[in-house]
């Protein structure tokens, strides 16, 4: 089973090939929102350096968000247009279980939480099963009870690290910058263990709010 990963939910972007739950072929950018210039020649690339083509590709995984309007439309336009063509499955999995299944735990006691930026001064997360937005004075007073003994993980930790820091402890912003950002490698690992692959035209953007253009048009 070979699983092509798709990564484009946030500045940075990714690309991997899972080959029966073992990662064969992985590149990962952090270079600004650029991924529509990028995308299609980096595919092409990890293909052939893979010693790989699209048509021994089993199937698709991709970052549904939440994250970047525009990232997130790119990687699922992407794989829906793949996954069309070749008659191929889809496994669509959200950017904070992806940030989740990147960071093994090393203690039980050590809650990780994984957040990222919604800007405005909010982060999302996740509620049970949900994803929702909370504001980052909330999500500190209800995490105020794990402090010091909690591990943020996503690029809020990047945006609101001294914030977190003063309300959470400085432990809970500890992990390196390298690994707040989800990556196509584990999006693709998940994937390759997931039975929930589907047909490409019954997967969406998790879009839990609206982009800033519709906002401002609904203002008017």
């Amino acid at each position: 089973m070979k699983t092509l990963a798709i990564e484009t939910s946030g500045k940075t972007f990714s690309l991997a090939i899972n080959e029966n739950g073992r990662d064969t072929a992985s590149l990962y950018y952090d270079c600004g929102q650029i991924h529509s210039e990028l995308i299609i020649s980096a595919i092409e690339r990890l293909l052939k350096d893979s010693g790989n083509n699209l048509q021994n590709i089993d199937q698709f995984a991709v970052s549904v968000g939440p994250g970047s309007f525009t990232g997130i439309r790119i990687g699922m336009t992407a794989v829906k247009t793949f996954a069309q063509a070749l008659n191929k499955p889809v496994v669509a999995i959200d950017a904070l279980s992806i940030l989740e299944k990147s960071f093994i735990k090393k203690a039980k006691e050590v809650k990780l939480i994984p957040v990222i930026d919604a800007l405005r001064g909010e982060v999302y997360v996740k509620n049970g099963k949900k994803i929702v937005i909370k504001n980052t004075d909330l999500f500190i007073k209800e995490l105020k009870k794990y402090k010091n003994n909690l591990l943020l993980i996503g690029n809020a930790v990047i945006s609101y690290r001294e914030k977190f820091r003063k309300g959470l402890g400085a432990y809970s912003v500890s992990l390196p910058y390298t690994t707040h950002m989800p990556k196509a490698n584990v999006l693709a690992e998940v994937a390759y263990h997931s039975l929930k692959s589907t047909d490409y035209s019954k997967i969406s953007p998790l879009y839990i709010r609206r982009s800033w253009a519709e906002e401002n048009i609904n203002r008017r």
